[in-house]
């Protein structure tokens, strides 16, 4: 304990008042983020239906199916939906969708009948976690099922989880369908489906799945939220650490807390927000490192960026920025090389590669390859460098790199239908009352650095270019969630160029006017990227530009 209060009292400078502040700022974001974060209580028995043999449905007796509704398990796809209504010659009705992993689904028909009959489509067994069937009426009808009688328990134990209504809430969106399906499928022991990234982000989403057994909503995005809000702690810190004075840190752990962008995607059900906390905390400790010289930062910035590469290979863009402020410190103090280099080498070179290689020894049964050897584990690198450079995918929210610092193209992630008249809609809308500032408090860190001879312009300088410089030359189809882990310096250089002109004069108010704006616009925002039920008519007032489509 004394440790853990020397760290913070003697070098971070915090105290009473900064545990307090903080903690109402996490309270704040940490209770907004959770509200309608998932559901926890879904379809968990599961069975695989054989495209040979299929699954006969009966009805108790003979009535018009106008729905039925039917929870995906790991094997999603379409089935032939037929009918009969003597239980042996059957007509196949229409194709019944099924659009993703762990996500309800639903088929809309009228077709008076006895029994049907649901058989995959592509010669492949598919899984099901519940079925139900509807009437005119809206009432379920009462079934039993005639054939794989070993499957009537599973697909019909646990009715109570049907929703009355299909949305994010519930089921799976966007890359979810990917990276919580493999988050199951390890916390299950199963052959893992998503190979062209990393085991660790998927490993750590699969925690709360493996502990309570449940793979719910709510499980596999409880890690990404907590992540998100672990961030809002580190920018504090981070913020104290660079510029000494309170106001600073709340203001830089504010603009992450109230920026649109970052509330969508970290209750998203993907890996990013685990990369982008490595990141962030890699930086952290080698901004302490430059500061204090002491070799336990060193250690724990290496740590940090082993992390991060074994969740996404875009963690090496933070080696880079790493490896440029490490040794141009060591050059500016006049260190010895051989040291300098040994360090180097231990910390970011042999740690984070007895991070990243157990990772997938450890778990080698991916659905590619089997990573239990030396040699499988290199074709692996092979295939997912191939896979990611070779991308030729098209999608339609791609967008260029130097359409990112302006948010032009977010990612509509999800959209439902509620009434006529309103909709559910999730969208990575950025906050453009931070972003668009942070331009130009990024285009003035040079002239605090050549002017103001400012170390700290000069380290996030180098932590934004080694983030962001490299997609320029990156042909594969991007995203805006690339721009994700330049997001925490943005905040930073902000709150640099208010520290800067604080300097002079004091222009608190200015700060405090500019946060205004900044939440006025998040709240503004907040249904946009939360999935909160509201009119049409909002949500097409919100669109500020013709890109913007959600």
């Amino acid at each position: 304990m004394q440790k853990i209060k020397d760290f913070f009292n003697e070098e971070g400078k915090l105290n009473v008042k900064d545990a307090v502040v903080l903690t109402i700022i996490v309270l704040f974001y940490g209770i907004l983020s959770f509200i309608n974060l998932g559901t926890m209580s879904n379809p968990n028995t599961f069975f695989e239906i054989d495209s040979n043999e299929g699954i006969v449905i009966e009805l108790k007796e003979k009535d018009t199916i106008a729905k039925i509704k039917f929870y995906n398990g790991r094997h999603s796809g379409d089935y032939y939906l037929s009918t009969s209504d003597d239980g042996e010659n059957y007509k196949t009705a229409f194709i019944l969708r099924g659009h993703g992993a762990f996500l309800w689904d639903e088929g809309k028909f009228n077709k008076e009948t006895k029994y049907i009959k649901l058989i995959p489509k592509n010669k492949s067994s598919l899984t099901l976690g519940e079925i139900a069937l509807y009437n005119n009426g809206g009432e379920k009808i009462s079934t039993t099922i005639t054939s794989n009688k070993d499957k009537i328990y599973s697909l019909s134990d646990e009715a109570s989880t049907i929703p009355n209504k299909i949305s994010y809430y519930n089921s799976s969106y966007f890359d979810e369908i990917y990276f919580a399906r493999s988050a199951y499928e390890y916390a299950n022991g199963l052959q893992v489906y998503e190979w062209t990234h990393p085991p660790l982000g998927k490993l750590i989403q699969a925690i709360p799945i493996a502990i309570t057994g449940e793979m719910t909503q709510f499980n596999y995005r409880l890690m990404g939220n907590i992540a998100g809000i672990l961030m809002i702690i580190v920018m504090y810190l981070f913020a104290k650490d660079m510029f000494k004075k309170r106001k600073y840190s709340v203001f830089a752990a504010l603009l992450m807390t109230f920026d649109t962008f970052h509330f969508a995607q970290t209750r998203l059900g993907t890996i990013d927000s685990f990369l982008v906390l490595f990141i962030m905390l890699s930086f952290f400790f080698m901004f302490k490192y430059c500061k204090y010289d002491k070799t336990r930062y060193l250690a724990l910035s290496g740590l940090f960026f082993g992390l991060s590469i074994s969740c996404k290979w875009i963690g090496l863009l933070a080696g880079l920025g790493l490896a440029i402020i490490y040794f141009v410190n060591k050059f500016a103090t006049k260190k010895k090389l051989m040291p300098v280099v040994g360090k180097g080498l231990l910390f970011f070179i042999v740690i984070p590669a007895l991070i990243y290689i157990p990772s997938f020894l450890l778990f080698p049964n991916l659905q590619s390859i089997k990573t239990n050897s030396f040699e499988t584990l290199v074709e692996q690198q092979k295939m997912m460098y191939e896979y990611h450079s070779g991308l030729k995918a098209e999608h339609p929210f791609t967008s260029k790199w130097y359409t990112w610092p302006v948010g032009y193209k977010p990612i509509w992630y999800y959209t439902k239908d509620v009434t006529k008249t309103t909709s559910q809609t999730i969208s990575s809308i950025p906050n453009i009352i931070i972003w668009w500032p942070a331009i130009l408090a990024v285009l003035i860190l040079p002239y605090y650095i050549i002017k103001k001879k400012n170390g700290k312009s000069l380290f996030l300088l180098v932590a934004i270019l080694s983030l962001y410089i490299p997609f320029m030359f990156i042909g594969r189809i991007m995203f805006l969630y690339h721009y994700f882990p330049v997001l925490p310096f943005l905040y930073l250089a902000i709150t640099n160029f208010f520290y800067q002109i604080n300097k002079n004069s004091k222009k608190d108010w200015l700060m405090l006017v500019y946060m205004f704006l900044v939440i006025i616009f998040f709240i503004v925002y907040y249904p946009i990227v939360s999935g909160t039920t509201i009119s049409n008519d909002y949500k097409e007032n919100t669109k500020l530009f013709d890109s913007w489509i959600y």
